[in-house]
């Protein structure tokens, strides 16, 4: 049968209803019903409009115009031994703008979300270090016998650079990664060369380097470039696993590791370690246990956007202000070891407190739903009010019905 929306076949397993919008042709359809005037208009193809998601190229131009002012631009009159300051600098600004137009070019019929961007970005980065530790198997004394000048290097870091883009791009698209995921593993890298350098750092590598900097080289440099990529790869294995992680979700973790650090920081001020290991090391522990929070609290309150891990970053600033100006109001010595504890503790409630509040909103829109049922709902929030110069506290009620 037929209507003017749909086509209906009976088949072997029942009625099969298809609408008229969806048929893409119709020839030879019904042979079987010969007085059956039928046509349908198939898809035209131009109608369709492929639309790109390229919230990430202005990165991608960005980045190709950075590598073409550094890498290119200075790299090929140096290697090409062109001794004219004008001529050098003439082009530099060439490629500077060059890069511009091919990758603008090149990127304008492309997808590009910030993932990929943030994959791209991993890639280049660890394209470029690559040299450290091939630097290092053949040895610091015998590279500057074969590279003097850095010519080498820096013909090694135009080809690196570009690959480690295109091999970043293929494992983006090879993997299907999302936003959250590609930060993931970006931030995973970062965190495998910081836990690197503060394990080395727990050896004696100061004498270790006066004394032998061959051997120094050569296991600092292995050593750190193998954590980067051990710690992508640990990233990248969690974010498989984690297809729903947000790039907000991500972008918290990376602000508690921060927090980590600053409140580790302090902290060693206020203990006085008699030396630099004891504060690697509570640096280390502030890193990755704030990144353990961090996940915790996105597991518990639930995933968010960009903008709403931005939103934390404020509320952990307002905070700080907060205790800041009662600081001024009270006379209160800035200057003092209890200062720097409210410190870390404005901050630290800030950016507890800030994360806690984004599920509360969530979970108040989801009861405002349930409100139009019929649901009660009541919330207490605590109150100041300056009253003849002074503040009196009190509760606010919120009852809803």
């Amino acid at each position: 049968s037929e209507n003017d929306l749909s086509l209906t076949f009976q088949t072997e397993l029942g009625e099969l209803v298809i609408p008229k919008e969806n048929i893409v042709s119709s020839e030879n359809l019904l042979d079987n019903r010969k007085n059956t005037d039928f046509e349908t208009k198939p898809k035209i193809e131009e109608d369709k409009i492929i639309e790109f998601n390229q919230e990430g190229r202005w990165r991608t131009i960005y980045g190709a115009m950075s590598v073409g002012n550094t890498i290119y631009g200075t790299g090929i009159p140096y290697v090409l031994g062109m001794k004219s300051g004008n001529v050098a600098a003439g082009f530099q600004l060439i490629v500077f703008g060059a890069t511009y137009y091919a990758s603008y070019a090149y990127t304008a019929n492309m997808d590009i979300p910030m993932g990929r961007s943030y994959m791209q970005y991993t890639g280049a980065n660890l394209g470029f270090f690559s040299i450290l530790p091939i630097t290092s198997l053949i040895g610091i004394k015998n590279w500057s016998e074969i590279d003097p000048n850095l010519k080498i290097s820096t013909l090694y870091s135009m080809f690196s650079v570009p690959y480690g883009v295109i091999t970043a791009d293929k494992l983006y698209n090879k993997w299907g990664l999302n936003n959250g995921q590609s930060y993931l593993i970006s931030l995973g890298v970062n965190l495998g060369i910081l836990n690197s350098i503060g394990l080395l750092q727990q050896t004696e590598w100061i004498d270790w380097a006066e004394k032998n900097p061959e051997n120094f080289w050569r296991w600092t440099s292995s050593l750190t470039y193998s954590g980067a990529l051990l710690g992508g790869y640990l990233a990248k294995k969690s974010a498989l696993k984690n297809p729903s992680i947000s790039g907000g979700d991500v972008g918290f973790l990376n602000t508690s590791m921060s927090l980590g650090i600053f409140n580790s920081l302090i902290l060693g001020t206020l203990i006085d370690f008699d030396n630099y290991k004891t504060q690697t090391l509570l640096s280390m522990a502030g890193l990755n246990g704030f990144l353990f929070l961090g996940n915790h609290l996105n597991k518990k309150f639930g995933s968010m956007s960009q903008g709403q891990e931005k939103i934390v970053l404020l509320g952990m600033g307002s905070s700080w202000l907060v205790w800041i100006g009662c600081a001024l109001l009270t006379n209160f010595d800035y200057t003092s070891d209890a200062a720097r504890v409210l410190d870390m503790a404005s901050v630290t409630g800030g950016w507890y407190l800030s994360r806690k509040s984004i599920n509360n909103q969530l979970t108040s829109e989801a009861k405002s739903g349930k409100d139009k049922f019929g649901a009660l709902s009541l919330d207490l929030y605590p109150s100041l009010e300056l009253r003849d110069k002074a503040l009196i506290s009190g509760i606010n009620l919120d009852l809803r019905f």
